[in-house]
């Protein structure tokens, strides 16, 4: 019977070890996985280069894809993204690498307020479905850019930069006949889950998407209620 305080003791006594390193531990975590540093330089509309350490790393923001320089907004966003960061610190809560060794992340502004989300806010950048699916503000923000048609959503019909790159690094095709631009009223729509572009029949893609990424719709409102947009080459 005199054992047991001496056992209440030695466990009383791990358990404040036990929270003690906790303690030491937790901001250690916290450090790692977030950071403060200045932009120095841009790469392109979502990819920033970001002093860490005395060290300017390649930062990827989450969630979001800005249109390709070449493409119809891709310079306004590049322009707006510089506006926001010069020549102030951000601060990067570290989601992540990408497959080119950048790091991925969420980029807070002084005032708290995420480039990320600004981004798409102003019209300036998609929603990243396939990076970032359970994003709901991301979702929601795009989806007031495009009923007020800000900025990229100003075209009836914008490429998403992810479907652009694709037809970029495809070898050019000969020209489709004119009547083939315009969809008939019959058969199902047809859905690109890597792009999230559907084409409907007579369109010139329609019959290109491979069997592993075709899904069907019964028509464009489903289509479209599942998060899918218009090819740029149909109407």
């Amino acid at each position: 019977m005199r054992r047991v305080p001496s056992v209440r003791r030695r466990g009383v006594a791990l358990s404040a070890a036990v929270v003690v390193l906790w303690c030491v531990l937790a901001p250690l975590q916290v450090s790692a996985e977030q950071f403060t540093g200045k932009v120095v330089g841009l790469s392109d509309g979502d990819t920033l280069s970001v002093l860490w350490e005395g060290k300017a790393v390649p930062v990827r923001l989450y969630g979001v894809d800005v249109p390709e320089k070449a493409q119809a907004f891709g310079t306004q966003a590049r322009l707006f993204l510089s506006e926001l960061v010069f020549p102030q610190p951000v601060t990067v809560a570290i989601r992540g690498t990408d497959r080119y060794g950048r790091l991925v992340g969420e980029v807070r502004l002084p005032d708290g307020r995420s480039l990320n989300q600004e981004l798409v806010r102003a019209g300036l950048a998609w929603w990243y479905r396939q990076y970032a699916p359970l994003d709901t503000t991301l979702a929601q923000l795009e989806a007031e850019a495009r009923t007020a048609q800000r900025g990229l959503w100003a075209d009836a019909h914008p490429i998403p930069p992810w479907a652009w790159r694709k037809q970029h690094r495809e070898p050019a095709r000969p020209p489709e006949p004119v009547a083939s631009a315009t969809p008939s009223a019959e058969g199902p729509i047809v859905g690109n889950q890597r792009s999230r572009v559907y084409h409907g029949p007579g369109c010139p893609d329609y019959d290109k998407v491979s069997a592993k990424n075709r899904v069907t719709f019964p028509n464009r409102a489903a289509a479209e209620q599942a998060g899918y947009h218009p090819a740029g080459n149909c109407s």
